[in-house]
Order: C-alpha cells, then structure tokens, then sequence
C-alpha cells in the first residue's frame, strides 16, 4: 500500500528539547490514531539531528487534513518542523536522505502498536536520561503562561468562555485539547480542557484580525474558566497589525546591502561568552511575521535594504531579506521578505513560543540539588532545563537564550564559579533580561553585594530548601517582567 510521508525534524535535540521531542513521539498514538500508518526514527550524534518520517494512509490524509494540521501544530509545540516530503525539491530530498543515512540510531518501520517499545532505546542512547518518565497514555497537553512569554496577541471573553491565541500554525477546528494553564500568583497549575471552535489562518488575517485559533474552554471543572477570566485580557481595540510582536530575544547579525553591491555569503550569528568583547550581534526585541524591532546604536537610514541572520528558539537559523521601515533613538523597524522555506521556519518558531510556558534553567554541580530545584520549578509551571557546571551552562544559555526567563545557579562550582558565570552572561553576553538568581550553602560576608554587582537579582541561601528558593525565583521573575512593562 502506498503512503503519504511526512518528514518531522528537530535541530540541537539534547537535554529538554530532546525529552519534549520524545513526548511529542510518544503522543503519535493519541494524536492521529489509525491515520499513521508506521514511521522511522533516526539520530545523529554529533549534529544532534532527530528526524521522524511518518506514513500515513492517503485515504486518511485525502478525506481529513486535519491530520496535517495537528502534526503541523503540536510539532511546531514541541520545537520541531514538520513537512511533506513529496513538497521536497529533488536537492532537499538528497540532502534529507543524506542525513538520514548518516544517523547513527535509527529504528525502521515502527508501528503505533510498539512505539513505545521501539523508541525507548534510541532516546536512552541519544542522551535523555534513564530515568525520565515514559507513559503509553501521555496526551499531548497545550501549557500556558498567562500574561507570560508569548502572550501577545491573546484575549479571554469570559461571557463565551473563548480564549483566543495568536500563532500562524493551529490545530484543525474541533479538536479538544488538554490545556494547563500557570496564572500569575498561583502556586498551582489549572487544568482542563477546550475544544477548537476557530482558526484563523495567515492568508485571512488583517489589522486588529491576527492569525490564530480560538478555543472554548470546557465548562467543568470551572478552575480553569474562573483563571481565565481573573488574569487573561479582554480583546482590546484594533491596534492596526495584522500580527503580534511576540517579544524575543534573539541574537542576530545585520548585514547592510548597499546598492549595486552583491549581498555577502550568509553567515551564522552565534553568541560569543568566551571574552569580555563586544557582543557581535545587536537583539531583536520582537519578532512578528509582519517585522521586527531590532535594538542598534548605528541603524542604516531607511528605505535601506539588510540582511538578518538570526537564532530562533527551536534551534533553527533564519536568515531574511528585511527593508528598514522605521528609525528611532532604540534602533530600527524592518520589514521582512521571507521565501516559502524560511516562512515556514518562522511560522514553526512563533508557533512554539506562541503563549507558551515559563523556561528556567538550573545550574548546581550537585545532581540531587539540581533535580530537587527542577522539581519545584516545574511544579509552578516552568520548563526546565539543567547543568552541572558554568561552562556548561553557557553551552545552554547561548541555545537556550530566546527562550529562557530564568536562571538559577549555584554560586560555588567547579572551573568557572556563579560569580564569574553571572558576570559573563551580563557583560560579555550583553543579557539584561534574563532573571537570575544565585544560590549558595554558605553566605559569606561581602558575597551578597559582589553578586549582585555582576548581575544576580537575587541572592539566596540553599538552607531556604528547594521549595522556598522556586518560590523567591518566581517572584524575581515577575519583579523584573513588571518592571519592564
């Protein structure tokens, strides 16, 4: 029997990003029933490449896009990209099956039936850790940080008990959807579920009309309408995009083109913690389909055409063809021209962050302290991502750093200790935003004021316990996010 395939990619999938993909895999049952058919698992080593090609039956694809839909979204969710390999061109296609061939893990004709047995192995030796929790009934669940990162563009009308999210990828009209939702002050995340009653895609939106999808919230259990309704924005007026600025923080080389000069061979932008040299990049400060602001002390005058070549949070790079449309004393307003591959990256990328959850990052060369602080902070909404010493939480934060609000680090480790950690991430780094808090079992006079002169926004001691010291990280975090407002 012939199929229709799909091809699901993840860039740099290690440490959560890895974990999340597995879920998202685990999930393909639930997700699409007896539409898939069987799929193939591969993982490159060394490049961190995961690839799943799923084959589906063509009735099921033919006489319900739905199923397009949904993978699109939930991979998009999960950090991936999701696309048809027969929309592949011939050169695409031998890159593709080039780089499949050349993983080093692979399982062949894995069918829904034995996932979960098949896949185990090749997560454990791709590097998530041996004990993480696997379940056979994991349900794919939509996590929501209201008036967190990527809220822009959201609303509640409680009266309909409609929530409306901006994203240009959605999952297909009818859905129900497991949704937790984190709301600000709670200790405890809200749970339910919703069903899609809209979407609005890219091609139908216009000013004050975003793209995205609305959802109706079930009406029991009624903690999560009564959330929505105490925390989440009523619609407010036409503010005349035709998208959101989802605010991120983004390293990015601009290249200006002068007229008549050919454009430069693309480059990546990379953020440099080695040294206490200028950044090379400049930031974005928020990123739409429809442009971005981009923060610089030399913008080009206007009307001029640059390049932007820039990190997004699933790991992908983007490099886009932008006119400067806007100057002030900040930086500039550019206006994107993205070809069919690079907007489908960017739709993948605001999918992803699109209200999406808190992200933290936990860095203690202790592995029970470490796992304990995970612990607590996921258990107040947060995603989290850990190391076990400085240089290798710089590894995490220069891929990490689009999507991350918080980190928490331990003052004294090995090589590298927290002060100078949190002094390179603030002056080398350039990183303002980012709220950080440092730990450490013994507070030393003098070492309070040291740290928060290289950029702590908060000191703890680790007698508080693990409990006590999320529940401090989280309010630093909303201090610092309101203080920004």
């Amino acid at each position: 029997m012939s199929t229709v395939d799909y091809a699901c990619i993840f860039v740099r999938a290690s440490g959560e990003r890895l974990v999340t993909a597995e879920r998202f895999v685990l999930g393909f049952p639930q997700l699409f029933a007896d539409a898939l058919v069987e799929l193939d698992l591969a993982y490159r080593v060394p490049a961190r490449f995961l690839v799943a090609t799923l084959r589906f039956s063509p009735k099921a694809i033919r006489f319900a896009p739905a199923v397009r839909e949904r993978l699109a979204f939930w991979a998009a969710r999960a950090g991936g990209r999701a696309s048809p390999i027969s929309a592949m061109s011939e050169q695409d296609l031998v890159a593709f099956r080039a780089n499949f061939d050349a993983c080093e893990l692979k399982v062949k004709g894995v069918t829904p039936g034995n996932l979960f047995e098949a896949t185990g192995r090749l997560f454990t030796d791709a590097g998530a850790p041996a004990g993480r929790r696997r379940s056979v009934a994991d349900r794919p669940t939509l996590a929501i940080d209201v008036g967190g990162p990527g809220w822009e563009g959201a609303s509640y009308r409680a009266e309909a008990r409609a929530l409306f999210i901006a994203a240009p990828i959605a999952p297909p009209a009818g859905d129900e959807l497991a949704v937790v939702v984190r709301v600000p002050g709670s200790d405890r995340l809200v749970s339910g579920t919703a069903k899609v009653s809209e979407v609005r895609a890219p091609e139908g939106s216009g000013p004050g009309r975003p793209a995205g999808f609305t959802l109706v919230v079930a009406a029991t259990p009624p903690a999560l309408h009564d959330a929505l309704a105490a925390h989440a924005p009523a619609p407010g007026p036409d503010d005349g995009r035709a998208a959101p600025r989802f605010a991120v923080k983004a390293p990015v080389k601009v290249l200006a083109l002068p007229s008549g000069e050919a454009p430069p061979p693309p480059a990546r932008a990379t953020i440099e913690y080695a040294s206490d040299q200028e950044l090379q990049a400049d930031f974005v400060e928020n990123l739409s389909q429809g442009g971005a602001f981009v923060r610089t002390p030399h913008p080009p005058p206007l009307g001029t055409a640059v390049v932007l070549e820039l990190k997004l949070p699933n790991g992908e790079d983007l490099r886009a063809d932008a006119t400067v449309v806007f100057l002030n004393a900040n930086g500039m307003g550019v206006k994107f021209t993205l070809d069919a591959e690079n907007d489908a990256v960017l739709s993948a990328a605001i999918a992803q962050i699109s209200a999406r959850p808190r992200r933290a990052l936990v860095v203690d060369d202790d592995k029970l302290v470490c796992q304990m602080l995970a612990d607590a902070l996921g258990q107040r909404g947060f995603e989290v991502l850990t190391a076990h010493d400085g240089d290798s939480g710089l590894r995490t934060l220069s891929e990490e750093l689009l999507a991350l609000d918080l980190l928490v680090t331990d003052v004294r480790m090995p090589g590298m200790d927290g002060e100078q950690f949190v002094r390179t991430i603030r002056t080398a780094g350039g990183e303002t935003e980012l709220a950080i808090v440092a730990i450490t079992a013994r507070l030393d006079e003098g070492l309070e004021p040291r740290l928060e002169l290289a950029g702590a926004d908060a000191v703890l001691d680790k007698a508080l316990g693990v409990e006590l010291i999320a529940q401090a990280a989280d309010a630093v975090l909303e201090r610092k996010r309101m203080a920004r407002q």
